[in-house]
């Protein structure tokens, strides 16, 4: 016979599937509209058209396919600014991140318990399995293989190599660092994307997800006091 314990461990792993599930559908939304805000294409193995990017795959194609610096800005624009900076601007003051969180625990009717406890630093559950998978979807399709050997590469932060690392240096959130051989560590430099022509397509993301406006919060079952998330329906 299951125990107590064990119930509530498959619970908590069947919580994490269903809202690891929504995350991962939200983060495939999430590259269609920024792939198309930013233009990226790529050539069709069958028809040899050049179609615009509309998944993962896509991207990933178009990467593989041109790794010049107008796709490295592209990507560095979608993984690093359009999550977080525009998006706030265009859905009520939330990242795509925080927005996914409070759409997860709306669906899953459940909010966090202990919350104040919480680490200054540390993330909740859903914040972490949201950077988990957002990582990976970026490292996939940046990832080196047989079929692509780019040396082209895009940082966030200044690279740390002789005569560009600045100690004190502060990054806007419009600058990248970019190269196209990274075995040249002189090759680096600052590409700043003017995000003015970007900000016009706030409104239309704002109302894109209108109806999908979340108000209640949500997510796990707690374990004896630690923090977590209760299901509001179950009285934990």
């Amino acid at each position: 016979m299951e125990s107590t314990h064990q119930a509530m461990h498959r619970r908590v792993i069947q919580d994490e599937k269903e809202a690891t599930g929504i995350i991962a559908a939200e983060l495939h939304q999430f590259v269609h509209d920024a792939a198309t805000i930013a233009g990226m294409t790529y050539r069709c193995k069958q028809t040899n058209l050049i179609l615009p990017c509309i998944n993962i795959k896509d991207v990933r194609l178009a990467w593989l396919q041109d790794g010049g610096e107008a796709n490295l800005v592209r990507l560095a624009w979608i993984f690093y600014y359009y999550g977080t900076e525009l998006h706030r601007m265009g859905r009520s003051g939330l990242t795509h991140g925080e927005w996914v969180e409070k759409k997860v625990m709306t669906s899953m009717n459940v909010s966090y318990v202990h919350l104040a406890d919480l680490p200054i630093g540390k993330r909740t559950c859903l914040q972490q399995l949201y950077s988990k998978k957002f990582n990976a979807l970026r490292t996939n399709t940046m990832r080196q293989s047989e079929a692509v050997q780019h040396t082209s590469m895009v940082n966030k932060e200044q690279p740390r190599v002789e005569g560009m690392f600045k100690k004190n240096f502060k990054r806007k959130k419009t600058l990248f660092f970019v190269t196209m051989n990274h075995r040249n560590k002189s090759a680096w430099h600052k590409v700043k994307s003017d995000i003015r022509q970007t900000c016009k397509y706030k409104k239309a993301l704002c109302s894109q997800h209108a109806n999908n406006a979340c108000n209640r919060l949500i997510m796990k079952k707690t374990l004896d006091g630690c923090h977590g998330v209760k299901r509001h329906f179950e009285g934990y």
